[in-house]
């Protein structure tokens, strides 16, 4: 059973009945910066059930969410899946349900509560859909929703039936099947039969996070005389795998549940594959050179041809193994992109790869990233675990390592002149392995230590898009004088985490100035999607990942909107890591839905460098008024809503100006009554103020709130002393509540509009 800590805060798991009351219930206009509440009018997506489907079939799919008035269809991230609205909608504003009692006694909070909606679809998946997880989201009169991973699979498919609450009621499938269930209470327990034949190995696999559920669950196998054969739990984040080798013919049985019997809603949902079909552990290595056929190892159960190999074991299992060839595409796009159509956390967001699937005569396997190499890639040979017996490499490369013992400690040693400059940079919670790697570097002959690096400190949004790694941080080694150095990889629970899982790799380069990009909707703590309206404005959040020291400003431009909507010049200022940027539509705008592209562009080596943005959205909600990171993941695309008619925009006195740091900075706003009815006040601030040392402060500047019967107001903002020259984009955010008056209090249709300004560009100079 794997070890490794779930990041995932208790807080980040409460029902949403509890959260949507609080945020209904503040006040407006008192929010400070870091707490601001998301749009809450926007539609948002919960359940999918099914939450897959198998390939060239026709599903029946039911989708559940908040604000989700007059569907007009689906949107999926593959444009071949159709859909078809096939019952009219069913909705709720009731009290929400009992909360179940925990083993400890407390309430469980509810699940959904509020003005919840259900519709079904008809779908249809053409027989050549990509396996694996694709978005899918609702579109509706009023916007889009966030999205919800859709699984594409090849193995027959059934709907998990109650009651299989014990082995009487065990619902039979055969094997090869997977089962789309949930986890309905804390005590819910779902049990399945299926008959296995001697000696077959048996896998099941049991999806939830990897697939947007909030369930943590035990899986188990148990023959018919009651002996436990197979337990699992957190894989891989908290999805299960196990497999076994079946003693005799005959039947067996999978029971699933909450590990700690906990939690149970219908957004505990699940997909548990049970079969024949491969399933990959590993592949060794994990990384290759783009454009190079490079033979790697792959781990794993039910390989095609696979031998077992006693020296590769996860959770007592030991793993067959087959050699094969990949053949990695080789050109400049694929190699600075992330192609992987699994789960992807917030700390991977930075790495480049694409995915490797394997198939025997039952299915196909799950997928395995494979990333791209730097440099050329050198294997750790497995006997290098002293000073003494340290590999021998030559740098630059990267080194494709495996924690194999419980007392491995891995050492390389390489030549180096002074003068020269290189980045060290250990990958390996990054690439999904359960390890918390550290490293040290050496001066060989003196046997001083140089350098020691554990855990990465720094994380790119504490809030919305929480990065935390396991990895150590880069090193920039400016080497002292000529000679070798010796470097130590190791883990600090290597005593519990050895084996063909525990991959790593090392760069060891000259420093390679380059960038990543990711863009998420405006929400901090809320799953959302970016909607603009008529005559109106909204902005994304846009984090920079600046690799080897790459400090300089980042154009940033957005391709494929409508006719009608714009995004004007913006830049992610020098050593920035966040930045807003925001889209317009004019007054004349059509009423639109569909995929966009933001792109970053910047001069480095003296040539353009352009790189496409990585959308990401929030996964479950967070209370608003604690800071709490979000659980978040990356997307398969960006989608943007144009709608109809903004009550209220924005307008700035200035698109530009110039200061010093040190300076104070006044912009002219003007709040435009677009709605005749529209007399609420509306809340000012700046999204993103300039911070000290390129640090975005968020919070420098005090909200204003433009009054009823005003019209204009001065936002000031005052530029720290220490503030980096260079170009910024600074953007307001007006902030109001709009009642429904169809709803009694609480008001599930209140709704927290929001509207942008347009940026203003900002150059601060260097202090004469």
């Amino acid at each position: 059973m794997r070890t490794k800590k779930i990041v995932m805060p208790k807080t980040g798991l409460l029902g949403l009945g509890c959260i949507i009351s609080a945020l209904f219930l503040s006040p407006p206009l008192v929010v400070a910066q870091k707490q601001q509440p998301p749009t809450q009018g926007n539609p948002q997506l919960y359940i999918v059930k099914p939450p897959g489907g198998k390939a060239g079939t026709t599903v029946q799919i039911s989708v559940t969410g908040i604000n989700l008035n007059e569907p007009q269809g689906l949107l999926f991230s593959d444009p071949g899946i159709q859909s078809e609205l096939v019952r009219e909608p069913t909705q709720s504003a009731a009290k929400p349900t009992e909360p179940a009692k925990k083993a400890d006694g407390k309430r469980q909070p509810p699940a959904m509560a509020g003005q919840t909606a259900s519709h079904q679809f008809k779908i249809t998946i053409p027989p050549n859909t990509p396996l694996g997880a694709h978005d899918i989201r609702i579109i509706t009169k009023n916007g889009v929703t966030n999205p919800r991973a859709f699984v594409i699979g090849d193995l027959a498919e059934v709907d998990e039936k109650e009651p299989n609450n014990d082995v009487p009621q065990a619902q039979r499938v055969d094997l090869n099947t997977t089962i789309n269930g949930a986890i309905t209470s804390p005590t819910d327990v779902d049990y399945f039969v299926f008959t296995g034949k001697k000696a077959e190995r048996v896998v099941v696999s049991c999806l939830t996070s990897s697939i947007d559920s909030r369930l943590n669950p035990a899986v188990e196998m148990f023959d018919r005389a009651g002996k436990m054969l197979a337990f699992n739990r957190n894989y891989q984040s908290t999805d299960a795998l196990l497999d076994a080798t079946l003693p005799e013919n005959g039947d067996y049985f999978i029971r699933v549940h909450d590990f700690t019997y906990t939690q149970g809603t219908a957004e505990h949902f699940y997909r548990l594959s049970i079969g024949t079909m491969p399933w990959i552990d590993a592949v060794f290595p994990p990384t290759v050179e783009p454009g190079k056929a490079t033979q790697v190892t792959v781990f794993g159960r039910n390989l095609p041809g696979g031998i077992l190999d006693p020296s590769a074991v996860v959770d007592g299992r030991v793993l067959e193994k087959i050699a094969v060839t990949l053949n990695p595409p080789d050109n400049p796009e694929a190699a600075a992109s992330l192609a992987f159509r699994g789960h992807l956390a917030p700390q991977a967001s930075m790495l480049d790869g694409f995915e490797y699937r394997i198939r025997n005569a039952s299915g196909t396997s799950n997928p395995f990233l494979i990333t791209f190499a730097r440099a050329p890639v050198v294997l750790d040979n497995g006997a290098n675990d002293s000073p003494q017996a340290a590999q021998e490499i030559v740098v630059p490369c990267e080194i494709a390592g495996r924690i194999e013992t419980k007392d491995d400690r891995d050492w390389y040693t390489f030549a180096a002149k002074k003068g020269a400059v290189y980045s060290i940079e250990v990958f390996g919670d990054r690439l999904g392995s359960a390890i918390d790697l550290y490293w040290s570097l050496h001066d060989a002959a003196s046997k001083k230590t140089i350098v020691e690096l554990d855990d990465n400190p720094d994380i790119m949004n504490p809030i919305q898009f929480f990065t935390r790694t396991e990895d150590p941080p880069r090193y920039r080694f400016a080497v002292p004088q000529d000679g070798k150095y010796q470097l130590m990889v190791a883990t600090r629970e290597a005593s519990i985490q050895a084996g063909p899982r525990d991959l790593y790799k090392v760069r060891i380069t000259p420093e390679e100035p380059d960038f990543r990009l990711v863009v998420m909707p405006q929400a901090p703590n809320m799953p959302d999607a970016c909607i603009v309206r008529q005559n109106g404005r909204l902005y994304y959040t846009v984090y920079a990942w600046r690799l080897d020291g790459f400090t300089d400003g980042i154009a940033l431009t957005a391709e494929g909107l409508p006719p009608g909507v714009t995004c004007p010049p913006q830049t992610i200022g020098p050593n920035l890591r966040e930045a807003t940027l925001v889209i317009s539509a004019d007054k004349d705008a059509a009423v639109w839905t569909g995929p966009i592209v933001v792109k970053g562009t910047a001069t480095i080596n003296g040539k353009p460098v352009v790189r496409e943005a990585r959308a990401a959205t929030i996964t479950w909600p967070t209370p608003q008024q604690q800071n709490i990171a979000a659980i978040s993941r990356l997307d398969r695309q960006l989608v943007l809503a144009v709608r109809e008619h903004a009550p209220f925009n924005l307008t700035t006195g200035i698109d530009k100006a110039t200061a010093s740091a040190g300076d104070k900075v006044t912009i002219p706003v003007k709040l435009q009554r677009l709605a005749a009815d529209f007399k609420l006040p509306v809340q000012v601030t700046v999204v993103n103020a300039p911070g000290e040392q390129g640090q975005r402060r968020g919070n420098r500047v005090q909200p204003t709130v433009i009054a009823p019967d005003k019209e204009d107001a001065n936002i000031v903002v005052d530029i720290p002393a220490k503030m980096t020259p260079g170009t910024y984009t600074i953007v307001l955010r007006g902030e109001t509540q709009i009642s429904n008056p169809r709803q009694p209090r609480p008001r599930p249709g209140d709704v927290n509009m929001i509207q942008a300004s347009a940026p203003v560009l900002l150059t601060i100079q260097s202090k004469k």
